[in-house]
């Protein structure tokens, strides 16, 4: 227990009296001692989640939390004494160096911002991806000179953790090729790219063969045993790393070329048949005589041939249409 004791005076400063009072006092309308109030405050700072920091009107940090001190990779006294500025890369320390500046110069250039993205450069020499806030503490009796909260995130988790969800809702779960949205915006793509700079655009359509009948006779496990070796094979039997197989719905894949002709996709097209045929399915408790083959339809777009990625879609369909309608396991190529 602790009772302060403030006297009662006369006008000649006599004391007459003392007044006491206990601050241990459970009124939670008691005001804690400062000095209470500024440990149980920097207890805070150091055990919150997020980074801070402390920056003079200089621009030079004061002061920074563990969390802090693990962001930019080194201990408070490497880090407490240096300007901010020191742990950026050049052009963002170059705005902060003229900002700060500018600040103590006038105190009306606006250093406020809210999170803000900047590379942050690490003690090791490593760049970090990172979000900061800037906040101004004004000058006060309390606070003789103005400074600034600073407050950082990590963004390369987050960045990661976006590029991963990103990556999943691009991709068909079971064949693990694009789904039919990452094949609509790779085409779109592609189709602006290639029509401006005058390429070819070829696609291929892929349809299995009487996968259904497949389905129903051995089972929807070997169906999807079916379809992961066929995504496989047409994977492996892309010309370059700029192409794209998909999941185009169901039994059906299609193959996205930029900078092939019509040529090259018959070729893809013929190495994905030869593959296909060969494929045995023994392993799977199958008779060996099973066969698996697939019908494909090509259209190649050159020289405005069609107006647009719709146009030429259609035509790949159609093309498979009639590779189907020839008895299957056919190769048709759109004129």
């Amino acid at each position: 227990m602790s009772i302060p004791h403030t006297p009662a005076q006369t006008s000649q400063s006599e004391v007459i009296n003392t007044i006491s009072y206990d601050i241990s006092s459970n009124d939670p309308s008691f005001p804690l001692p400062a000095s209470l109030a500024e440990s149980l405050l920097h207890t805070l700072v150091s055990h919150i989640a997020e980074a801070m920091f402390l920056v003079n009107s200089a621009g030079v940090i004061e002061m920074i939390n563990p969390q802090g001190a693990k962001l930019f990779g080194a201990p408070k006294d490497k880090i407490v004494g240096k300007k901010l500025s020191e742990f950026f890369y050049r052009d963002a320390q170059e705005e902060y160096d003229n900002l700060f500046q500018g600040w103590h110069m006038t105190t009306e250039t606006q250093l406020n911002h809210g999170p803000k993205e900047v590379l942050l450069k690490r003690n090791d020499g490593q760049p970090l991806e990172v979000d900061l806030s800037l906040s101004c503490l004004p000058a006060s009796d309390s606070n003789p000179k103005a400074v600034f909260i600073g407050i950082m995130h990590n963004l390369s988790s987050h960045k990661a953790e976006y590029k991963e969800l990103r990556r999943l809702a691009r991709t068909d779960s079971l064949t693990q090729l694009a789904n039919r949205h990452a094949f609509d915006e790779v085409l779109q793509r592609n189709w602006q790219e290639c029509v401006s700079h005058g390429l070819p655009l070829s696609l291929v359509i892929i349809d299995v063969d009487y996968f259904k009948s497949f389905n129903d006779a051995h089972g929807h496990v070997q169906g999807d045993e079916c379809l992961k070796r066929i995504a496989q094979v047409i994977q492996a039997a892309l010309p370059s790393r700029h192409c794209l197989a998909a999941r185009y719905g169901g039994e059906e894949f299609a193959l996205i070329l930029p900078g092939c002709n019509a040529h090259i996709a018959e070729a893809t097209a013929m190495r994905v048949q030869q593959q296909i045929n060969k494929l045995s399915f023994t392993a799977q408790g199958l008779d060996a005589s099973v066969k698996i083959s697939v019908s494909q339809g090509i259209a190649c777009e050159r020289n405005g041939q069609f107006r647009t990625p719709t146009a030429l879609l259609c035509a790949a369909d159609t093309a498979l249409y009639r590779a189907k309608s020839d008895g299957r396991d056919r190769i048709n190529l759109s004129q």
